[in-house]
């Protein structure tokens, strides 16, 4: 009885968040709406993702985690450029993004703590 709630309640959420969604894309202007359909078409090659990931641990990766890393990967990703925008509009500048902007973001990034640097740190599982 109890789980049947769970499910009833947990498909409601999902609904909820859905119509919330609806609502959203419902009110972009053209040029974010353009935006938006690119970010949910974008998406890293799996193999490559595989490859690379198996090339550093060593072993086999499942499907799911190519799957996982491909989003995480993807979420990094805006985060850089979104910063790398930000960057661009406090630099007064317009235009496609530079390597400039993207370097600064991530000097940022790294800043506030979002993005690892890779100096001074001990690799993991080593002794």
């Amino acid at each position: 009885m109890e789980s049947n709630l769970n499910a009833k309640n947990k498909k409601e959420a999902e609904e909820e968040e859905r119509e919330r969604m609806q609502v959203l894309v419902s009110n972009f202007s053209e040029e974010q709406l353009n935006r938006y359909e690119m970010f949910r078409r974008s998406a890293f090659p799996k193999a490559a993702i595989k490859r690379l990931m198996q090339s550093i641990t060593g072993c086999s990766v499942s499907q799911n985690v190519v799957i996982a890393m491909s989003g995480i990967a993807k979420v990094f990703v805006g985060e850089v450029v979104e910063e790398a925008i930000d960057v661009m509009e406090q630099w007064e500048e317009s235009g496609p993004l530079q390597p400039k902007h993207l370097r600064e973001a991530m000097r940022r990034l790294k800043l506030r703590g979002l993005f690892p640097s890779n100096r001074n740190t001990k690799p993991l599982f080593c002794s």
